[in-house]
């Protein structure tokens, strides 16, 4: 059965020759992993729709077993082109998303999940990256989960609850 969903790409990977594994962050399903076949193959239907950060309504069936959906077709409604402007703003925005694969589980219900980051990359887009930015997602985060106080600091709570988080937090805010 094909289903419809609101969703922007946080990660691309390359499946085979031609395809891609695209991961999502929707509104219905959370984080949906779904196999774009011939997505990179000259002439595919996916040109220009499937790139990191794009907001698409995308058409996907469930697969009967695993995590890896089939993506059918994807409508781009927001490039967020403006974050391609500045490698300050890519990296920030792929910190947050690495993060928020790090922290959320994938199928977990996710119209707040959607909100979070979908909120976060418009934001960007708009506005010049500082460290605040960063904190502000971290400190949303960590209350979507349950894990905010104002004792610890987010990142920390995060850290502590999860154990791990991706790599150059440090960096990304020395350059910020």
């Amino acid at each position: 059965m094909k289903e419809r969903e609101q969703g922007c790409i946080l990660r691309l990977s390359p499946l085979g020759d031609y395809g891609l594994i695209v991961t999502w962050c929707t509104a219905g399903h959370g984080v949906l992993r779904t196999a774009a076949r011939n997505a990179r193959k000259p002439g595919s239907d996916f040109t220009g729709r499937l790139d990191l950060f794009h907001e698409c309504e995308l058409v996907f069936s469930t697969p009967a077993r695993g995590d890896l959906a089939t993506l059918h077709s994807a409508e781009l409604l927001q490039p967020r082109l403006a974050l391609r402007q500045s490698l300050l703003q890519l990296r920030l925005c792929s910190y947050m998303a690495n993060l928020l694969l790090a922290t959320v589980e994938p199928g977990a219900p996710g119209e707040e999940w959607h909100k979070l980051m979908a909120g976060a990359l418009d934001y960007v887009a708009q506005n010049p990256p500082r460290a605040a930015i960063l904190y502000h997602f971290e400190k949303r985060l960590a209350a979507l989960h349950g894990i905010h106080t104002p004792a610890m600091p987010p990142h920390a709570a995060l850290l502590q609850h999860f154990s791990h988080l991706p790599a150059g937090r440090a960096e990304l805010l020395e350059a910020l």
